[in-house]
């Protein structure tokens, strides 16, 4: 079978989906192409924290720039997906802790307090004390705090619920356990997929927005990306009696309590290519946070859950198009932010795909610049 649209996005995750999503809002026909179900590798993680990035010396690095301003993107674009899908994306504003437990911690945390209270005006440093006045649960270890009020976090399953919803409201084609195996292409001009169901979908432009596995379907266009997989376990608690007051984020991770009667414990960073096996190795690694909050030792595990993160070389995503192509879009390596950077980066890559400019926001993160230090 042959099918023919404007926009093939290859990748069902966040990022896809917001894509797809404001493409079609610009009239575009679109269709999503998904090796399996939509949301369910990175973008199903359990923890959606939406806290800034704080990339760089100063509040001005466009990685900065850009979380801040996806960041007042979502909170926006939220309700209006749940206005018209009734699906809630169970977005909560609470306070974060950021919490240093030993010495070392302590000249770590207080050298960076600069960088975090510049996103946000009201950060401050408390004593231990003070901070345990606040949260009550926390370590009689504890050093020092960072408070930084009215932060966000959401359910990302939920999100890309509301996002798939939405989606499938706006006529966007959506093809699950579809994988793309070919790119159709010509004299430099990419012309759509073939899939493993022998079908072609021809495009006038496909976006590539795998996210792992971005790097491998890259392959066939003889481009190197640098995007590799990066492993995260997470730990869920029953709360139970356990209930916080604040988001806390450490060194050694996050810990934070969420509506639905659940606390997340996450996320290792593990570089080992496409396995996303739950081992007791990563899991060690999440045991120190129990340190900060010695009460969570009394909770039941209710679930653990690994999933792989689209890593880039130099931690920011690659977005825009391949350079030397027609028809070849890129929009992956979010990392740990893909929830955040999600709405923007739809809206952005759409606007762009319309317009033929590129958005001045997105011109930091093109391919291009591996080119530039010899990483291409």
């Amino acid at each position: 079978m042959r099918e023919s649209f404007d926009i093939c996005v290859i990748g069902g995750g966040v990022i896809g989906l917001s894509i797809a999503i404001h493409a079609a809002q610009k009239g575009a026909k679109v269709v999503i192409v998904e090796k399996g179900k939509l949301g369910q590798e990175a973008s199903g993680g359990r923890a959606g924290l939406l806290t800034t990035v704080s990339e760089g010396s100063s509040e001005e690095h466009p990685y900065s720039k850009l979380s801040r301003e996806a960041l007042q993107y979502l909170l926006h674009w939220i309700p209006e997906l749940h206005s018209k899908t009734q699906i809630s994306s169970g977005l909560v504003q609470q306070d974060l802790m950021r919490l240093s437990i030993n010495q070392e911690e302590t000249v770590v945390l207080e050298e960076t307090f600069q960088i975090q209270s510049a996103a946000n005006s009201k950060t401050t440093i408390l004593s231990a004390e003070k901070a345990r006045e606040i949260e009550p649960l926390l370590s009689t270890h504890i050093q020092m705090a960072v408070h930084s009020p009215g932060e966000y976090h959401l359910d990302p399953v939920q999100f890309s619920h509301a996002l798939a919803k939405m989606a499938r409201t706006l006529g966007v084609a959506i093809k699950e356990q579809t994988e793309a195996v070919q790119l159709i292409q010509q004299n430099q001009r990419l012309y759509g997929i073939l899939t493993n169901h022998g079908d072609q979908i021809r495009a006038k432009t496909t976006v590539l927005a795998a996210g792992a596995w971005s790097g491998l379907l890259a392959r066939w266009a003889k481009l190197k990306l640098p995007v590799y997989p990066l492993k995260g376990q997470i730990m869920v608690l029953k709360q139970g009696d356990v209930d916080l007051n604040v988001m806390i984020n450490t060194s050694k991770g996050y810990i934070l309590s969420k509506p639905n009667g659940t606390i997340v414990l996450g996320a290792t960073n593990e570089r080992e290519k496409f396995n996303k096996a739950i081992t007791p190795k990563g899991l060690e690694q999440l045991l120190p946070l129990f340190d900060y909050v010695p009460e969570l030792k009394q909770c039941e595990i209710q679930e653990l859950w690994a999933g792989l993160r689209p890593a880039t070389s130099d931690g920011q995503p690659i977005i825009g198009v391949v350079p030397g192509w027609e028809g070849f879009y890129l929009a992956t390596g979010h990392t740990r932010h893909g929830v955040l950077l999600s709405g923007l980066t739809g809206h952005l890559v759409a606007q762009e795909l319309e317009n033929n400019k590129t958005p001045h926001l997105l011109k930091a993160f093109c391919f291009e610049r591996f080119a530039a230090v010899g990483m291409r």
